[in-house]
């Protein structure tokens, strides 16, 4: 099963939990980094080196950031999860945006899958 280096930022526990659950048996997900603040984030993206980034938004905040994370470090995955959890915003290399709209866990598993 392949090893995917993954840090997230500013997830809910209990939803960074639910990801991890998720995703055992199809990818395993080595979380080489929880952060819980934005402060410093490029720096210790750079440390980190992930494959995938999962980011928190807040209420009102635009999922724009996954465009400026994947040209930090192109050769990741960004998904950014709206505040409620329902949608999720795919960013990768080319960059390009992909709206997971009432996101379910089997589209989650098959967007991680796809990386």
């Amino acid at each position: 099963m392949a090893v995917t280096r993954t840090v997230t930022i500013t997830m809910s526990p209990i939803f960074r939990d639910l990801i991890t659950e998720l995703m055992a048996g199809h990818r395993n997900l080595d979380v080489v980094g929880e952060l819980d603040s934005r402060d410093g984030l490029e720096e210790q993206l750079r440390v980190f080196a992930p494959d995938l980034i999962l980011i928190g938004l807040s209420k009102y905040e635009s999922d724009e950031i996954g465009l400026s994370l994947v040209r930090l470090l192109p050769t990741a995955k960004v998904i950014a999860f709206s505040s409620d959890g329902r949608d999720a915003f795919v960013y990768h290399m080319q960059p390009q945006r992909t709206a997971l709209r009432n996101v379910s866990p089997q589209v989650l598993i098959d967007t991680f899958l796809g990386s």
